[in-house]
């Protein structure tokens, strides 16, 4: 069973952790929207979820195999373990990367698709008025 107390006796560095994961998905993030094509609801959700998917991959903790309650990122202890270790165990590691990474886009696409369902229809029932004040204006400059 996992101690929800893993950043208690190493906070500096899991506080280190979050802000780099946190910009490097804030950095994913605006590369893929750049090389999105087509930008709409879906494809937006989709990739919000898969920024959310990778963040929580590098800041899901493990515990370290032979250590007493020292916890690190999975995929470092995933990684560290079975290509550094001539006895390594990353089947810890492993086994929680398979199970959360899943169940964090699952989860995270119905939220993000939820979050920008209310601007979908505001940003189209704005376009027609916008035309309609140009064409009054247009209208009151020819009189």
């Amino acid at each position: 069973m996992m101690n929800m107390d893993f950043a208690a006796n190493y906070s500096m560095p899991w506080l280190i952790i979050g802000v780099a994961a946190v910009l490097g998905a804030l950095c994913l993030n605006h590369l893929l929207a750049k090389l999105g094509g087509k930008r709409n609801l879906y494809v937006r959700s989709l990739r919000w979820a898969f920024v959310v998917t990778v963040l929580a991959a590098f800041t899901i903790p493990a515990p370290v195999p032979n250590a007493q309650a020292v916890f690190a990122p999975a995929f470092i202890v995933l990684i560290f373990e079975a290509a550094f270790q001539a006895q390594g165990a990353p089947e810890e590691a492993l086994r929680l990367m398979i199970s959360t990474l899943p169940m964090v886009f699952v989860g995270a696409v119905p939220v993000f698709f939820a979050l920008q369902w209310p601007w979908r229809h505001a940003g189209q029932s704005s376009a027609p008025a916008a035309e309609a004040a140009e064409a009054a204006e247009a209208a009151q400059e020819t009189r």
